[in-house]
């Protein structure tokens, strides 16, 4: 399982309270209880979790887990090569 998957999964597990067994790459956010205002506010804990900041286009709203894992795996590569450029 890829790593980012498992930290975005035991992310939202945590923060939204739900069974581990729920979230999965193609788990809608809306099936899961995230709403807009939730969403947004996540962002924030990945950027924590994560060490990122993910552009402010990054709408999760209405997304699947692996929408997340694609926003995050993003953010990590702009950072990556913004890294490396230094």
């Amino acid at each position: 399982m890829d790593d980012t998957f498992s930290k975005v999964k035991a992310l939202m597990v945590q923060e939204f309270e739900l069974p581990a067994d729920s979230v999965t790459p193609t788990t809608e956010l809306t099936a899961l209880g995230v709403d807009s205002l939730a969403a947004l506010e996540f962002v924030f804990d990945l950027e924590d979790a994560f060490g990122v900041t993910m552009g402010t286009e990054t709408d999760l709203r209405g997304g699947t887990v692996q929408d997340v894992v694609a926003a995050v795996d993003a953010a990590l590569a702009a950072q990556s090569r913004l890294s490396a450029a230094a």
